[in-house]
């Protein structure tokens, strides 16, 4: 499903601010079933028909549903786009999008590289993006609010000993670079491997694993190009304040928006995002 496309909505400061704050409670009010269940022995379902795997877990739906109790009730007019609920939808309202468990492979695997996406958007641009991984106590916040002429990005680390601001790593030469992805079994069409080949062949590095955490570490300045296919609206919307607001370029595959996510690439610079766009092109 795409991001639908409706009049941009124009939020003023304090409703922001307002926003802003909500975001932070759901990410707390998630935290709470994803870090009960973390390291736990609890059962996974299969969304999908045998032969594919898609798992989703107690702690998915809790979060989930924890996250819009906290949204609807603050803002009860706003959309709601999750993985796990049902979809509302409301024209010319922010609709806020959702993955409680953003990595739920490596959430049942122990691994922490999993975490809670949350996005806002305003029926243009996501306008919040926020990355709650609680069990290494890290949040990462990305915001593209209107000054009422332009949207200023911005992204912070934050954590319990302080705030970071997060700045990507921009002068890196591609024969140097280190490229993430989370798996290369996602690369499923021969035109989507061949593509990512090609990447791989000019970097210097290859890592796989991380997900939505991939996002983060490109953020820090870690790593220089994240590529990916097949993702949904909730996989990617809120890792693109994140990304933009450290310095950072993320598009689809094509060069326009990753909102919607689909095939997606993610770079530190400009100049390498030109790079990699022309080798996956």
């Amino acid at each position: 499903m795409l991001l639908p496309k409706y009049s941009k909505v124009e939020l003023s400061a304090q409703y922001c601010a307002r926003i802003l704050e909500t975001a932070h409670l759901a990410a707390d009010a998630a935290s709470v079933p994803t870090m009960a269940n973390f390291r736990r022995s609890i059962a996974v379902e299969n969304k999908e028909a045998p032969g594919s795997f898609d798992p989703v877990t107690i702690a998915d739906r809790q979060a989930e549903h924890a996250i819009k109790e906290v949204v609807m009730g603050e803002f009860p007019e706003h959309g709601f786009f999750g993985e796990e609920t049902e979809q509302q939808l409301k024209d010319n309202q922010p609709l806020w999008v959702v993955d409680p468990i953003d990595g739920t492979r490596a959430y049942i695997t122990g691994m922490p590289l999993w975490g809670t996406l949350i996005a806002v958007y305003d029926g243009a641009d996501v306008v919040l993006g926020l990355l709650e991984q609680p069990f290494m106590q890290e949040r990462f916040v990305g915001t593209a609010f209107s000054d009422g002429n332009t949207n200023k990005p911005n992204a912070q680390l934050i954590t319990p000993t302080g705030n970071k601001q997060l700045l990507t790593r921009s002068s890196t030469p591609i024969n140097q670079a280190i490229l993430q992805t989370t798996s290369p079994d996602f690369f499923v069409q021969e035109k989507h491997r061949e593509a990512f080949e090609r990447v791989e062949s000019a970097v210097s590095m290859v890592r796989f694993g991380g997900d939505c955490y991939c996002y983060a570490l490109l953020a820090m300045g870690f790593v220089d190009v994240v590529i990916e296919t097949g993702l949904q609206p909730y996989d990617i919307a809120a890792l693109v304040p994140i990304v933009e607001g450290a310095g950072g370029v993320i598009t689809d595959w094509d060069g326009e928006s990753a909102a919607s996510g689909g095939s997606v690439v993610a770079c530190g610079s400009r100049q390498m995002h030109d790079q990699v766009l022309a080798l996956l092109s």
